[in-house]
C-alpha cells in the first residue's frame, strides 16, 4: 500500500485506483468503486455509521471510521451502550456523536445508514435483525450469533434477504484478496480432491486478563443497564466479572471455538466453497485458567463426501501451527499470523512438473480493509469479503463442537430440517 497522504474530498473518493488513510497506526485501502449508484447513496452522500457497543474491540471498529471520517467519506453519527461511562468515552472519542442507551433508539436516528455491533455473543443476532429491519446494513463482530443460538443465525440470514441488506461477519482473516484466484485453482484441480483440513489457533493468555475491569465498583443502576446487557440469557446477579469479562462465562460467549477458531476456520470454509457439516465433535477443557469457558479447544467437522476438518486450539502455549488443506494431489498451506514479505499462501501439487505458486498476503487479517470493502459495497450493492450466507455456515460446527464438549455427544446435522442434532 502507499503511505499516507491527505487528499482533498473530490480527489478521495474518485481517483482512479485508490486513496489511502490511516487509521489505528495502519494505512487502509479506498477504491474508486465507493461512489454509488442511481437510487442508492451517491459521491456526494456521507455514510452514517452508529455503533452498538463501544467496548473494547469496538474501539478499533471507532477508531478507522473516525479516520474515514475525516476524510469526508464517512461519518460516526452516533454511539450506544448500556454502560454510560463506557459510551460518553466513545462520543468523545469520535467527535461528540449523538448517545443512546437503547439500540432501537439509535436504529430510528435516520442519519445511521450502517451499524456496527460490537456487543457480548449474545446479542448480535437479535440486534442485527434489529438493525435489518430497520433498514440498516451492518458490521456485525463475528461470531454471527452466541454458541447457543444457531435458530437465530437463520434468522439473520432470512431477515437479511428478505430486506435487501448487506451483512458483513467481522472475521478478518476474510479481508484477504487472495481467496477468488485459490478458489480458481482449486476447481482447475491443482491439488486433486480437497480431502483434510488442519487449521489452529495458539495463544497463551486468558480471555479474562485482557478484558480490565474499569470499575470494581460498578453496580446496576442509571449508569449501567444490567437487564440489557443479560438480554435473554438466564437471570443471574449482577457481578463485575460476568458484565466486564463476559467472555470468561457460557452464558455470554463460547470460548475458543467462536472467539478465536472462526478466524482460522472461516478461509477454509470460504476457499472450499463448504455447506453444512455431517457430523461435529467437540472437546478440551478448561485446565489453566478460572474460568466457566475452555482454554483449550478441539473440534471434528467431517462434511459429507469431505473434507474433515480439524480445528485446534491451546490458550497455554503460543507456538503456532500452519494452516493445510490436504488434497488427493497437493496441498496448500499458511501460517495465519505471517507477517512481512515471506507471508502468504503456498500451493504444492504432486504431479510431475508442476511447479509450487506463492501468494503474498493482500490484506490478511486487517480489519480496516472489512470496513473498506462494506463501505464500497453500501454504495455499489455488491456482496461483501464475509457475507451472512457464509456466516450461518461457518457457525454451524462451531455451535455444534461447543454443544458436543458440553454435552459430550456427537452432533448431528440435519439437512431437511436444517437444525442441528445430538
Amino acid at each position: 500500500m502507499s503511505e499516507y497522504h491527505r487528499v482533498d474530498r473530490r480527489q478521495f473518493i474518485t481517483r482512479t485506483g485508490a486513496a489511502t488513510v490511516a487509521a489505528a497506526g495502519l494505512p487502509y485501502l479506498i477504491p474508486s468503486g465507493v461512489l454509488g449508484k442511481p437510487n442508492q447513496l451517491g459521491p456526494n452522500d456521507r455514510i452514517g455509521v452508529g455503533f452498538i457497543g463501544t467496548g473494547e474491540r469496538a474501539r478499533a471498529h471507532l477508531d478507522i471510521v473516525n479516520a474515514f471520517g475525516k476524510q469526508g467519506l464517512v461519518e460516526p453519527v452516533a454511539v450506544c451502550d448500556v454502560y454510560r461511562p463506557r459510551l460518553e468515552a466513545a462520543a468523545k472519542r469520535v467527535g461528540g456523536a449523538r448517545t443512546y442507551r437503547e439500540h432501537e433508539a439509535l436504529l430510528e436516528d435516520p442519519n445511521v445508514d450502517v451499524v456496527c455491533i460490537a456487543t457480548p455473543d449474545r446479542l448480535h443476532a437479535s440486534q442485527a435483525i434489529d438493525a435489518i429491519h430497520a433498514g440498516k446494513d451492518v458490521y456485525c463482530e463475528k461470531p454471527l450469533t452466541h454458541w447457543s443460538q444457531f435458530d437465530l443465525a437463520k434468522k439473520v440470514e432470512e431477515a437479511a434477504k428478505q430486506k435487501g441488506r448487506l451483512v458483513q461477519v467481522g472475521t478478518q482473516y476474510m479481508a484477504d484478496d487472495n481467496y477468488p484466484e485459490i478458489i480458481r485453482l482449486i476447481h482447475e484441480g491443482i491439488i486433486g480432491k480437497p480431502v483434510h483440513v488442519a487449521c489452529s489457533f495458539y495463544r497463551r493468555g486468558d480471555w479474562g486478563e485482557r478484558m480490565k475491569i474499569p470499575d470494581p465498583h460498578a453496580k446496576p443502576g442509571a449508569d449501567l443497564n444490567w437487564e440489557r446487557f443479560l438480554g435473554d440469557a438466564p437471570k443471574v446477579p449482577f457481578t463485575v466479572s460476568r458484565f466486564f469479562q463476559w467472555r470468561m462465562y457460557w452464558d455470554y460467549a463460547g470460548g475458543p471455538a467462536t472467539d478465536l477458531l472462526v478466524h482460522t476456520f472461516t478461509p477454509i470454509f470460504c476457499i472450499l466453497e463448504l455447506g453444512y457439516p455431517q457430523r461435529v465433535f467437540g472437546g478440551g477443557g478448561t485446565f489453566q485458567y478460572d474460568r466457566e469457558v475452555p482454554d483449550q479447544c478441539n473440534i471434528i467437522a467431517d462434511y459429507p463426501d469431505g473434507p474433515s476438518v480439524v480445528m485446534a486450539n491451546s490458550l497455554s502455549n503460543h507456538v503456532p501451527d500452519d494452516t493445510i488443506i490436504r488434497g488427493t494431489d497437493g496441498i496448500i498451506s499458511w501460517a495465519m499470523l505471517s507477517g512481512g514479505k515471506d507471508g502468504g499462501v503456498r500451493i504444492v501439487p504432486f504431479g510431475k512438473g508442476k511447479k509450487e505458486i506463492r501468494l503474498p498476503w493482500k490484506g490478511q487479517g486487517d480489519t480496516g480493509k472489512l470496513w473498506v470493502d462494506l463501505l464500497d459495497c453500501v454504495k455499489t450493492r455488491k456482496q461483501v469479503k464475509c457475507p451472512i450466507e457464509m456466516a450461518v455456515r461457518v457457525q454451524a460446527p462451531l455451535s455444534m463442537g461447543i454443544l458436543s464438549h458440553r454435552e459430550n455427544k456427537v452432533a448431528r446435522f440435519d439437512t431437511a430440517k436444517q437444525e442441528i442434532v445430538l
